[in-house]
């Protein structure tokens, strides 16, 4: 039996395991890099092991120190959750070898399905179709080209070792192939720690269907239904559901018995998620294997009544699986939204800081599964997820109805998030209809700009106004007589932000008993401010009350409410200091993040469209590319180099 259980992971996921754990009567422990010393999971957690480093490869990718921290601490068992070492055979035969549970499949079992390549080749075996590629062991670029000729443009190229996303890339012809298969292996390897790649034909339009399998040692096997993923960005998912709109009772049976046959072929045991392709015409494909527990689990627990994290536990302590598809029966609808730190209006580039106010409304039927609390802070050494939020309903339309309200009522303030975004998909005609497939995103949010009216944006700086008036009141270290005085009376006081690009100016006087004459443009409201708080504003412009939640730090001031969404805006100083403005023809850094490679060097002309250099931040690189024709002037870092956001990089000559 497991007595104490190792989490090697880290956020939302450690958390979700703990909550299992300590319901089965299980102590907990947590590893954690330098990066994550103050992380919610690790406070959570019964007792907690740093292990030094902050990037993936420096601690969470170590085995020797994930071993080391489980004997030290005298646990019976290590829970890999997803990414990092989940999917790593070698790791889960080092578990059974230290005489420790790996909570997961065999390493014979991971060899064989965790492989994309392997996998591959195993279905092709059991009669199962697959998507036709290449999973060879010679990773030669001459190979790779002639094999991607075989298979036909455009391809897809795939990390064998992992997902998420990580190390995919699509390429269209020849000539790109070999810079595509250099960024994918390095990407690969830095998530993984395997950079073998294998390639795919690529469908432009098709959907994304997967099913949880389940395997024991005795001789038992079972899918738990299926989850529809076709709602994906950068090759990541999005939005999950279960079940799949897209399936018939027909064509769900025939997938499910593929997945389970999948399963039974090797002696699958513990969890794992057999991914199919589905094309327009009905046909469906393999895809891979995930020889872990999915970021999406939760849709197939609130549809099925089952904790997937206890049968993982149960299964890896011998015990045979007390529930088969013929046992447990599907009902009602589930949806996940993925909350992660990043800007959509920003080509979805990662975002970090400090959580200022983190607020979950409790609502029926919503469930929350968080890394981060008020006060957190987020980085950029791993993956933006930080919360996920599961919707639960009779029907697939109330399902939505109640996730739509959760996130309008969700409140995430000092970094930005894509939970306006997940909002805008769930209302999409397409996603509505269920006829979506996976290039949904692109085709449609390829440059993604919030949709909010002034009206919106100016309600929003209204409570701005509100919160800066209120706590300059009540600074100590001015009379309240003195907050707003005029040696001239009738000359109002001046409020002034910027929020994307466009700048708001309001003027007012102050009436008196939290009452004001508010002026903007032509236009006079009366304002009142009904009700004041740390991070909350409720106020009454010309007879319409509204609230809104607020945080502040320096200029930044972040605002949100039901109706509108979360606004950012930065108040602009009455006397601003001088800086240096970024040279004319210079690049700036889009995102925190560390320079992989710089590609070129002063003297070198380029065209529109070059790549100047790659920047790689929670995990994803991203190219920085000339936006015209021009030759390098200066080039400011190097590789390897860390930078903050709007980092001067390089320069053009004018």
């Amino acid at each position: 039996m497991i007595h104490k259980l190792l989490i090697a992971n880290r956020g939302e996921i450690a958390i979700r395991v703990m909550r299992t754990a300590r319901e089965m009567g299980i102590s907990t422990v947590a590893v954690y890099s330098d990066a994550d010393r103050d992380a919610l999971f690790v406070r959570t957690a019964d007792e907690a092991i740093c292990i030094g480093g902050t990037h993936a490869a420096e601690s969470y990718l170590v085995q020797d120190k994930i071993i080391a921290a489980a004997l030290r601490t005298g646990a019976d068992a290590i829970h890999p959750g997803y990414g990092f070492l989940s999917e790593n055979a070698s790791f889960s035969q080092r578990c059974t070898d230290e005489g420790l549970i790996f909570v997961g499949p065999s390493a014979a079992a991971i060899t064989a399905m965790g492989s994309k390549i392997g996998a591959k080749e195993l279905m092709k075996r059991a009669g199962v179709p697959v998507v036709p590629g290449y999973n060879g062991a010679d990773q030669s670029i001459g190979t790779l080209l002639r094999e991607a000729d075989k298979i036909g443009y455009p391809i897809l190229l795939k990390a064998s070792a992992g997902g998420g996303g990580k190390g995919m890339r699509i390429v269209h012809k020849s000539d790109e192939l070999e810079a595509a298969i250099e960024g994918a292996s390095r990407e690969a390897t830095k998530s993984f720690g395997d950079g073998s790649l294998l390639m795919e034909k690529y469908f432009a339009s098709a959907k994304h269907i997967e099913f949880q399998i389940f395997g024991d040692n005795h001789g038992h096997y079972t899918h738990f239904y299926d989850r529809e993923c076709s709602l994906q960005r950068r090759y990541q998912k999005v939005i999950e559901e279960s079940p799949s709109p897209s399936l018939t009772d027909e064509l769900r049976k025939q997938m499910g018995d593929a997945a389970v046959a999948a399963a039974r072929s090797i002696g699958y045991n513990n969890a794992g998620t057999v991914e199919f392709i589905l094309d327009k015409d009905g046909n469906f494909y393999f895809l891979e294997v995930n020889t872990r527990l999915q970021v999406e689990h939760p849709v197939t627990e609130e549809t099925t009544g089952l904790d997937l994290v206890r049968l993982q536990i149960e299964v890896a302590q011998g015990l045979p699986l007390s529930v088969s598809a013929d046992t447990v029966q599907q009902s009602g609808h589930s949806i996940e939204c993925r909350v992660c730190a990043e800007d959509p209006e920003n080509n979805f580039f990662p975002a970090t800081g400090e959580i200022l106010y983190w607020y979950e409304p409790q609502l029926q039927g919503i469930r929350y599964d968080s890394g981060v609390v008020s006060g957190s802070k987020v980085d950029v050494f791993y993956d933006s997820l930080i919360s996920k939020v599961i919707s639960r309903g009779a029907t697939r339309t109330e399902a939505i109805q109640r996730m739509v309200y959760a996130l309008d009522h969700m409140v995430v303030l000092g970094i930005t998030t894509n939970k306006d975004f997940l909002k805008e998909l769930l209302l999409n005609k397409s996603f509505a209809d269920g006829s979506f497939d996976t290039k949904l995103i692109e085709r449609e949010y390829n440059a993604y700009s919030k949709k909010s009216d002034q009206r919106s944006r100016q309600g929003s700086a209204i409570a701005a106004l509100l919160y800066d008036w209120h706590h300059r009141r009540d600074d100590q270290r001015f009379s309240q007589s003195l907050n707003g005085w005029r040696n001239i009376s009738y000359q109002p006081q001046v409020y002034q932000v910027e929020s994307a690009g466009d700048t708001l100016i309001f003027s007012y006087h102050y009436l008196g008993e939290n009452r004001f004459e508010l002026y903007s443009g032509e236009s006079v409201s009366d304002l009142f401010l009904a009700d004041i708080s740390d991070h909350r504003v409720s106020c009454v412009i010309d007879g319409y009350r509204q609230s809104y939640f607020i945080a502040k730090s320096g200029a930044d001031i972040f605002v949100q409410s039901g109706a509108y969404g979360t606004f950012r805006f930065k108040e602009t100083p009455r006397f601003p200091e001088p800086g240096a403005a970024l040279a004319r023809g210079g690049y700036a850094a889009p995102m925190p993040g560390e320079v992989v490679k710089v590609l070129v060097q002063p003297g070198d002309k380029v065209l529109a469209g070059k790549g100047l250099l790659v920047m790689s931040s929670m995990k994803m690189e991203t190219t920085i590319e000339a936006h015209t024709d021009g030759e390098v002037e200066e080039v400011y870092v190097s590789d390897k180099q860390f930078v903050e956001a709007d980092t001067v990089l390089l320069k053009m000559k004018e």
